[in-house]
């Protein structure tokens, strides 16, 4: 049930008391990506650049602020204003339900995206988004924010009819998600909903834009933007006119076709003083880098998931094995948290073989996760396998990094030889991420 907006302010939606949760660290495979700044390489797929501030429309304006773009909507009438975040335009859709023109839309308080209930996009994605807040009382984070959390650090959703108590029904992720910080009061309507808080009919009908709220938005062409809502009065104090901060950031590809080959050159080994060190580029976002343990090469199998030439293969911040899921091979792990390096020598007696599976990758899911995320991190940091994601928390490397887990794994390749494996960096020399590299031995 939608509220016509035949005024410029109105009583908000009861909440919908859902919140975007942290996925059980390494339970989903995946196209974990890194958070990196937006002037290194992206994840986000090529787009013809858009000379940007974008023109608006008749209800919308766009103006550069600083290093971010602000947006002022004129969301008064009884319709929705349309919104094409990629090029800061306004569209005016035929059909919104299946369209490809537009990612969100504006009505009054509401603002709805382009997906789950709201749209159905033919030629593109769900618009998604992440909601997320900062301590009550603490402004977000807004500059902290330099790529999208990867998708299986935190759960992406998308509008969602669900009836709540009193026949009303929440649909909007920006109108319902986060959670609040102050409940609604049931008598005057007062507390905050989504995006803003409503003082409630008794203090005059204010809608105010939370300071700590700020979400990431994935648009129908499969690019990402972090937004947050900075008003709801315009420059004349008229209400009715929802204000945003807009700046695009990385984010993990929306290609289906991640099986693809990097050819030769992506990966390089050294010897070490008892086995070879590897070192990788792994920033395609649609092809794997393939690994020849045994022999320390890199390889260009012709059917992956068919072929018996090689035992690891890298994407970014995934590892994949040539067993299980993942290839008819038997590679498998078994993993050494906290291991001395130096010690492990042979095979252990009891080894605890893991192969991929179809919703999980043996190492972003083994060793078992010990850090699953804390608030002062944004919720978003913890374990994944071989890795742990700072989230907002800076440990010693700065926020938003990977780090290798102290973790030695024994792995069986795929003509079952054994060999001892340990991560030892996500990045290069100079910094850039995607770039990880490892040592490895042989085993008796």
């Amino acid at each position: 049930m939608h509220h016509a907006h035949t005024a410029t302010t109105r009583t908000p939606r009861r909440r919908l008391t859902v919140v975007a949760s942290l996925l059980a660290a390494g339970l989903v495979a995946g196209c974990a990506d890194d958070l990196q700044a937006p002037n290194t390489e992206s994840g986000v797929p090529d787009q013809p650049t858009a000379e940007l501030p974008g023109p608006g429309g008749e209800a919308a304006s766009f103006v550069t602020n600083g290093d971010f773009y602000s947006a002022v909507i004129n969301a008064t009438g009884d319709d929705w204003v349309y919104i094409d975040l990629d090029t800061q335009t306004q569209v005016y859709p035929e059909n919104p339900d299946a369209s490809d023109a537009w990612d969100i839309a504006l009505q009054g308080s509401d603002i709805k995206l382009n997906g789950g209930t709201s749209g159905s996009p033919p030629g593109g994605e769900q618009v998604v988004a992440y909601p997320d807040k900062s301590e009550a009382g603490t402004p977000y984070p807004w500059e902290s924010v330099v790529g999208a959390p990867p998708p299986t650090a935190v759960e992406y959703v998308t509008d969602d009819s669900d009836p709540i108590t009193g026949g009303f029904v929440s649909d909007y992720v920006l109108t319902t998600l986060p959670e609040a910080d102050t409940e609604a009061n049931p008598a005057t309507g007062e507390g905050d909903y989504g995006w803003f808080h409503y003082s409630g009919f008794v203090a005059g009908s204010v809608v105010s834009a939370r300071s700590d709220v700020a979400y990431v938005i994935r648009s129908v062409e499969c690019r990402y933007f972090k937004l947050r809502m900075t008003g709801y009065t315009n420059a004349d104090d008229e209400r009715g006119h929802p204000q945003f901060d807009l700046l695009e950031i990385p984010g993990t590809a929306c290609n289906d076709d991640a099986d693809g080959v990097v050819p030769l050159g992506a990966a390089s080994f050294t010897p070490t003083a008892d086995g070879q060190r590897g070192d990788v580029d792994a920033t395609a976002e649609d092809a794997w880098v393939y690994i020849d343990l045994g022999n320390a090469l890199q390889v260009e199998p012709v059917n992956p998931g068919d072929d018996a030439t090689w035992d690891l293969a890298f994407k970014r911040t995934d590892i994949k094995l040539n067993g299980g899921a993942s290839g008819t091979a038997a590679a498998a792990l078994h993993d050494l948290a906290g291991a001395d390096w130096t010690t492990v020598v042979a095979v252990p007696a009891d080894a605890d073989w893991h192969e991929d599976a179809d919703d999980a990758l043996a190492f972003v899911t083994y060793p078992p996760a010990e850090n699953t995320g804390t608030a002062a991190c944004g919720n978003i940091n913890g374990d994944f396998g071989w890795y742990y994601y700072s989230g907002f928390c800076d440990d010693g490397d700065g926020v938003h990094h990977i780090s290798p887990r102290d973790v030695v794994y024994v792995v069986r390749d795929r003509q079952g030889l054994f060999f001892k494996l340990r991560m030892l960096s996500y990045y290069d020399d100079a910094g850039s991420s995607a770039h990880p590299s490892f040592e490895f031995a042989p085993l008796n």
